[in-house]
């Protein structure tokens, strides 16, 4: 006769099982769900919006504007199901019921990658993660820290909107730091973007141009920069090479060009250093994602004035 599992062994078979399934499972036990929300839950992936992902799941209500659908669909890649709510039910509060469901006094959540987008006010539920990696969308990092294990900084990677504090404690500390960065904040940011000190960041525009480059070295060279630096730019706009030709032209007078990139790396775009003091230089390369795509990444890495600059564009192959 098979033994019935004690609490400890029930704890640490449901803490590991793959949360959707633990999910699964427990909606049909009454015994289970009480004490299923006590138990740490671990994700690769969460995100949080109107919508919930966990894992390779997402969980959405199918909005119509005349209200008669009242339906919740659950995808999992091409393949969905959908299941109905009360009628009831207005389309907010079935969503902040949704919320409270999968999320409400969860207080250990672990998720490699934790998500949090827009979502209606009056739909958070109380719950608390930890994470490695933290995209926020639409709020400002200070607004949703109740909602972080403190345990997660400083974080492996942060993503963040152009409208957030970069001198943040918790932005300043992650290891990388990307930031998004649309058509209309370009200008009314450049200063506090160029003045970005975390030293490994992805700034992601709308649209790239030649300027916004141009501008960040500029204020590099009247500022000075922490060697080590790896700053990315990238974006849809003009294309790479044209992008390090007017680059190329504006620095002409003290640049040095990258010795031999060309017949080593066929995908990067023409390079060249230039002198930011004394002892550090700025190397200055781009990745051609590809031809018939109007997509730049340009790489600025701040060196010793020693370090060959071949061994720098290898380092980031």
């Amino acid at each position: 006769m098979t033994k019935k599992l004690s609490y400890p062994g029930l704890k640490c078979v449901l803490e590991y099982l793959e949360a959707n399934r633990r999910i699964y499972i427990t909606a049909r036990s009454p015994a289970l769900r009480r004490i299923e929300k006590l138990i740490p839950i671990h994700l690769e992936y969460l995100m949080i919006s109107n919508n919930i992902a966990l894992n390779c799941i997402s969980i959405q209500e199918v909005y119509s504007d005349t209200n008669i659908d009242n339906q919740i669909e659950f995808r999992k890649g091409e393949k969905s199901f959908l299941r109905q709510y009360p009628m009831h039910l207005t389309y907010e509060k079935a969503a902040e019921r949704m919320h409270e469901y999968y999320l409400g006094g969860r207080m250990n959540i672990y998720a490699d990658h934790f998500w949090f987008s827009y979502i209606e006010e009056g739909n958070f539920s109380q719950f608390n993660v930890t994470t490695n990696e933290l995209t926020i969308h639409n709020f400002l990092l200070n607004d949703i820290l109740e909602y972080i294990n403190p345990d997660s900084f400083p974080l492996k990677e942060l993503s963040i909107d152009c409208i957030d504090d970069f001198n943040h404690p918790h932005i300043r500390s992650a290891k990388k730091l990307c930031v998004e960065i649309s058509d209309d904040q370009r200008n009314e940011y450049s200063t506090r973007i160029n003045a970005i000190q975390n030293q490994n960041t992805e700034l992601e525009y709308d649209t790239l141009e030649w300027t916004d480059v141009m501008g960040i070295i500029r204020y590099w060279m009247e500022n000075g920069k922490e060697t080590g630096t790896t700053l990315v730019c990238k974006g849809y706009g003009d294309p790479n090479d044209e992008i390090m030709t007017k680059l190329r032209k504006e620095f002409r007078e003290i640049l040095s060009e990258l010795i031999g990139i060309n017949d080593q790396f066929p995908n990067v775009a023409p390079g060249f250093s230039i002198p930011l003091n004394s002892s550090s230089k700025i190397v200055v390369y781009g990745w051609r994602i590809s031809e018939n795509i109007p997509y730049a990444e340009i790489v600025l890495k701040v060196v010793s004035s020693q370090t060959d600059d071949n061994i720098m564009v290898m380092e980031n192959q």
